[in-house]
């Protein structure tokens, strides 16, 4: 939430200076003679009295002959940042990554800053840090897949760079799609008689490595295997 800050209170200390103004001759002009103002100009300055009013600070710049312009840079920074519900978010979003591991956490919070962006008004906290812990879950899944697959190419012996390689991954990705979106067995049944198809298309329907893939992420979306 906004404070006056040190910064500027720099500011218009040397807008004073400008001038060649003491504190108590600006003070005078502010119209503040009376005792103990001088001090409050010496606390704004230092970012000590850190909630002046806002005619204290017009009352400053038109004693030095200034205007909000001279501090518009400093003001437009404040205003330009999150505001204060989404910057909650963020902190209880980081708070969220720092229990992920590194590359996960980096997805995490670019996800959580692009949506946060994209959105006319602030997601309720809750939604939002349910939202990015759904993300988490998916894009650890994700990563667990993709170790397997990759697992299960080189025990085949299929080289990466290989076109079979390339299916294998689609396949693997469709599958595990399928599988864990669809719990009805009577709908995901054409599905995956589809996708057996497609395999059969691109030509890698009958090699060996796919029964293994099959197991292994049927066995991943059940939970059924040991998280690496």
């Amino acid at each position: 939430m906004f404070k006056f800050t040190p910064e500027m209170g720099r500011r218009l200390r040397e807008l004073r200076l400008r001038e060649g103004m003491t504190q108590q001759e600006l003070a005078v002009l502010m119209g503040r003679q009376g005792k103990g103002n001088h001090q409050l100009i010496g606390r704004v300055e230092l970012g000590k009295a850190r909630y002046p009013s806002l005619g204290f600070v017009a009352d400053y710049l038109r004693a030095c002959k200034a205007s909000f312009n001279d501090i518009a840079d400093l003001l437009n920074a404040y205003t330009s940042q999150p505001t204060v519900i989404e910057q909650r978010g963020y902190k209880r979003v980081r708070s969220l990554a720092r229990k992920l591991s590194a590359s996960v956490a980096k997805a995490v919070e670019k996800y959580d800053h692009g949506v946060t962006r994209s959105r006319q008004k602030p997601e309720p906290l809750a939604k939002r840090i349910g939202n990015a812990r759904a993300y988490a879950r998916a894009q650890e899944a994700q990563r667990r897949l993709n170790r397997l697959v990759e697992g299960e190419l080189s025990a085949a012996g299929i080289k990466p760079a290989s076109a079979d390689a390339a299916w294998i991954r689609v396949y693997a990705r469709k599958l595990y799609r399928l599988l864990s979106r669809s719990k009805d067995e009577q709908k995901l049944k054409p599905k995956l008689e589809e996708l057996e198809r497609w395999a059969t298309e691109v030509g890698v329907a009958k090699l060996p490595v796919l029964t293994m893939l099959r197991d292994r992420i049927t066995a991943l979306v059940e939970g059924r295997m040991t998280r690496t």
